[in-house]
């Protein structure tokens, strides 16, 4: 911490304190009106299956107001149960529903404009091709979204002198940056959920072999659905952006908690009408939805603790303990990918082909590549010599973290070269054990357990990450505008590397992320999530961690390159596509892209 220039040299240091908040007589008035109005909305929107939705009526395909109720009331149960208590809590929690009330009220607008291609099976169930007219139920559900908006925003209003923007903690220079690493790991964490989520809501909510119930994703959904959807998503991610990113300790909670609640809401009917329905089959969407609202919950206790609290709990293991779970995690990782490729994943009939060994050829070049990442990991110097000026063991450790830090960003965003090749083998495993008898052997097993080990090792790398963060002076990182422009263009074209198929052929249709959604796809949103963050990333880390991201972002879409060569021979007359070319490009554009990063 640096001294006061007021203060002569051997005067007592001071420590800086905010002022702690007014005591207060109650909640706001205005907060005690946005409950009120909340729990309106909530009313609204859970009993408008009992009213019909449209004319002529169409009852519900199931009976569905008491869930819709119980799912609606939760965030207003939530903050009246915080009102006297935590009111700064209570009125956050109220965001979440109002954020995301103006997609789901432009979302429900189908039921206005043509309810048949509404897919609502927990409002209405058509069976008939006549229009069909709006009637009371819409309009009830229509009213209850404009009550919740309004809810959040007297909850604004109201919360805004409950919320303290300077964290109400003592601080200092060692506390602050300690805080903002811990804030920047709570921002990062929130943002990868809500992607998930993002993800979730734009994808098709079931599939269905009702021809009055055809969901689609919302590339392909009707305006008002695609719209809505679109909306929700990205009123998500600037909600949790913003939330996670507050200093105020009941903002963050609250925050957290009411985007949670209204994330349940939109997954959980879908899911219980596939549950009832026996003509509606899983979606992927809502399961997305919904594991992002349980890690938004779990986030939301730690991001809501005081900066006290937090600075007087056990510090994170040890940088070199946490460098040496991470290469460990990703060398037993790669050599099982590298076992997979190599191994038969089924046991076909003698008079069909195996569809899984083209797609596991993709497994060989990602476990080579973590096989070298975590033994460079786990890399030690040889003990100094006793008797030497310098400490055996600190020497040793300082080296090994100097070594190893080269090659940790890269991990954390290299772990997405398995999923290409193995998500892709698995999809061949799943159909070939469903449509034609087949058998899962060992190369299934261990291609599912590399991809799972290599995101741990993502993931513990990621978190020595923060906490080498700790002891890095970051006062003078500043945003790159050298390297943010050149990372621009190299992640327009990643995604226009995983959105185009890199491989035509005559009959085939490639999986997609908006299209032919597959188990497939799951490895297409990883290459894509994870070359796209570390393009993000780039501009604002120091410039050896800047490099190494771009590095694991250069070979996961090299992967994606190398997708043709290695599976194109399954297929006669395959062709590149042009997700090939992009992928190219965007292997040239990273480049260039760390060539600008290096520079100090």
């Amino acid at each position: 911490m640096s001294a006061r220039p007021d203060l002569p040299p051997d005067a007592p240091s001071v420590t800086q304190t905010r002022p702690a908040p007014a005591e207060s007589a109650g909640p706001p008035i205005g907060l005690n009106i946005a409950v009120a109005l909340s729990a309106a909305g909530a009313l609204l929107g859970g009993l408008a299956p009992l009213f019909a939705a449209v004319t002529p009526s169409m009852p519900p395909a199931f009976t569905s107001w008491p869930l819709l109720l119980v799912l609606a009331l939760i965030p207003t149960a939530l903050s009246a149960a915080l009102l006297r208590r935590k009111p700064g809590v209570a009125a956050a929690v109220l965001l979440g529903p109002a954020v995301l009330a103006p997609g789901r009220f432009v979302q429900d607008m189908q039921l206005v404009v043509d309810a048949s291609y509404a897919a609502r099976p927990e409002l209405l169930h058509a069976d008939t091709l006549e229009p069909l007219a709006p009637a009371a139920g819409t309009w009830v559900l229509l009213a209850g979204h404009v009550l919740t908006t309004i809810a959040g925003a007297l909850a604004v209003i109201a919360g805004g002198k409950l919320f303290d923007r300077t964290g109400g903690a003592a601080f200092g220079a060692a506390d602050s940056d300690r805080a903002r690493a811990r804030k920047q790991g709570l921002l990062a964490l929130v943002l990868c959920a809500s992607v998930v989520a993002s993800v979730g809501a734009l994808m098709g909510p079931f599939t269905s072999t009702d021809p009055y119930l055809l969901a689609k994703p919302a590339v392909d959904a009707p305006a008002a659905v695609g719209i809505g959807s679109l909306l929700l998503a990205l009123a998500l991610l600037t909600a949790a952006g913003v939330v996670a990113g507050s200093t105020d300790p009941d903002l963050v909670r609250g925050g957290l908690l009411g985007l949670a609640a209204a994330l349940v809401a939109v997954a959980v009917p879908p899911l219980v009408a596939v549950a009832v329905l026996a003509q509606l089959q899983l979606g992927w969407g809502p399961v997305l939805v919904l594991l992002a609202a349980v890690a938004l919950v779990g986030l939301a206790f730690p991001g809501g603790k005081s900066p006290e609290r937090a600075a007087a709990e056990p510090r994170l293991p040890a940088l070199t303990k946490l460098l040496t779970a991470a290469g460990a995690l990703a060398v037993l990782s790669g050599a099982l990918a590298i076992a997979g490729a190599l191994t038969p994943h089924l046991q076909m009939p003698s008079y069909l082909d195996d569809p899984s060994p083209y797609p596991a050829r993709l497994l060989l070049p990602g476990g080579v590549v973590l096989v070298l990442l975590g033994a460079g990991l786990l890399i030690r110097r040889k003990p100094t010599a006793p008797g030497s000026a310098i400490p055996t063991g600190s020497q040793d450790t300082a080296n090994a973290q100097r070594a190893a830090a080269a090659l940790r960003p890269a991990l954390t965003v290299a772990w997405a070269m398995l999923p290409l090749g193995g998500a892709a083998a698995l999809d061949a495993v799943l159909m070939a054990t469903q449509l034609a008898s087949a058998e899962a052997r060992a190369g299934a097993w261990l291609s599912g357990a590399a991809m799972l080990l290599a995101m741990a090792a993502a993931v513990v790398a990621a978190v020595a990450g923060a906490v080498e963060r700790d002891d890095v002076d970051l006062t003078e990182q500043d945003w790159r505008p050298s390297v943010a422009v050149p990372a621009a263009i190299a992640a327009v074209l990643s995604l226009g590397a995983v959105f185009l198929p890199v491989l035509t052929a005559p009959d085939y249709t490639p999986p997609g992320i908006f299209t032919e959604f597959s188990t497939s796809s799951w490895g297409l949103i990883a290459t894509g999530a994870a070359a796209l963050a570390a393009l993000v990333l780039a501009p604002r880390c120091r410039p050896p961690r800047a490099v190494a991201l771009l590095g694991g972002a250069a070979l996961v879409m090299s992967v994606r390159v190398l997708e043709f060569p290695i599976t194109s021979g399954r297929f006669e007359g395959a062709a590149p596509g042009l997700g090939l070319w992009f992928a190219i490009a965007a292997v040239l554009a990273i480049a260039v892209t760390a060539g600008f990063a290096a520079r100090r």
